[in-house]
C-alpha cells in the first residue's frame, strides 16, 4: 500500500509500508488446465498480451508475495469475492534521531466494504497512538479522509497492484512466456504506490522491468529494477495458486480502531 504517515513524539516519521504483513497461504495447489490449453500470446502484440495478464488480477483469486527495498510481505486476494488479507514488514529507520532501525509491520484484512488493520510501529509509536500490535482493529470508513486504504471510493476491494503495474511501455517478448520493457510508477496512487519522494526521483518514469507469465498467460513474476534510482523502487511480486486460495474472513476478536489510528491512515 502507499506509505502510512506516523507522527512520533515530536517527530514526523514517514514509514515505507507498500502493502502489509500477514500470514499467507502457502498452498501450492494449482488450477488444473486443459491438456489442449495453449499460450497464444505469441499471436498478440507483446504490450497487449502483458496488459491483459496484469488486468486478469482484477477478476480472479491468487496468492502473492512482495519484496520492496528492505520490506517483504504478501498475502492472498479474491477479487471476485472482494476479499483480501495482505501485508508487509521490515526493519526501518523511523526518523527518531537515534539512527536505530525498528521492526515494523502493517496488515490488512478486507471483506469489502469493511476492513481491519493490525500495525506494529515499535514501542514508541505504538504507545503514542495507543495501539496494541497484536490486535486487529476494525476501521470506520466514515472517519477516513485520505485515499491510502485497500478500498476504492465505492467501497470495493482495491489492492493497488494492477494500478502499480499498468503503465508499461516498450514491451518486448523475449520468449513465449517472458517480457521486458520499462514502467512508469509515478502515477500510481493506490496502497502499493511508492513514496512520493521515491516517485519524484529522476528515472522513476522509465524503470526497467521483466515479467513472466504461465502457459495460460497468467502473471507469475513481475520485477521492477529500480534500485539504482531508489531502494524503494526495487520491487518483485510473485503470483501463485490462481483460483485456489484460502478463504478470507473477518478476523475474530477485533476491536474498534481508536481515534488516534485515523491519523495514521488518513
Amino acid at each position: 500500500m502507499k506509505y502510512i504517515t506516523a507522527i512520533a513524539v515530536g517527530t514526523v516519521a514517514v514509514l515505507s509500508l507498500s502493502a502489509c504483513q500477514v500470514s499467507t497461504s502457502t498452498s501450492t495447489t494449482t488450477v488444473p488446465g486443459s491438456a489442449r490449453t495453449v499460450n497464444n500470446a505469441a499471436a498478440v502484440p507483446p504490450q497487449e498480451a502483458l496488459t491483459k495478464a496484469i488486468k486478469q488480477l482484477d477478476s480472479t483469486a491468487y496468492n502473492f508475495s512482495i519484496k520492496q527495498g528492505v520490506m517483504t510481505g504478501g498475502g492472498r486476494v479474491d477479487s471476485a469475492a472482494g476479499t483480501g488479507a495482505f501485508g508487509i514488514g521490515g526493519d526501518v529507520d523511523l526518523g527518531l534521531g537515534d539512527g536505530a532501525k525498528t521492526r515494523v509491520s502493517v496488515a490488512y484484512t478486507i471483506v469489502a466494504p469493511e476492513f481491519w488493520i493490525k500495525a506494529d510501529f515499535g514501542d514508541t509509536i505504538n504507545q503514542h497512538y495507543g495501539m496494541n500490535p497484536t490486535a486487529w482493529m476494525h476501521v470506520d470508513n466514515s472517519k477516513i479522509t485520505g485515499a491510502q486504504i485497500p478500498l476504492d471510493a465505492s467501497g470495493k476491494l482495491d489492492t493497488g497492484i494492477t494500478e502499480l503495474l499498468s503503465d508499461v511501455a516498450d514491451v518486448k517478448r523475449t520468449d513465449k512466456t517472458h517480457y521486458a520493457g520499462t514502467i512508469d510508477v509515478t502515477g500510481a496512487e493506490g496502497i502499493m504506490a511508492p513514496t512520493d519522494a521515491a516517485a519524484k526521483k529522476a528515472g522513476a518514469k522509465t524503470l526497467p522491468f521483466t515479467a513472466t507469465v504461465d502457459e495460460q498467460n497468467r502473471l507469475t513474476v513481475f520485477t521492477i529494477d529500480g534500485a539504482s534510482v531508489d531502494e524503494n523502487l526495487a520491487m518483485e511480486l510473485t503470483f501463485t495458486s490462481y483460483g485456489s486460495i484460502e478463504k478470507v474472513t473477518a478476523p475474530a476478536g477485533a476491536i474498534e480502531a481508536p481515534d488516534s489510528v485515523y491519523e495514521l491512515i488518513g
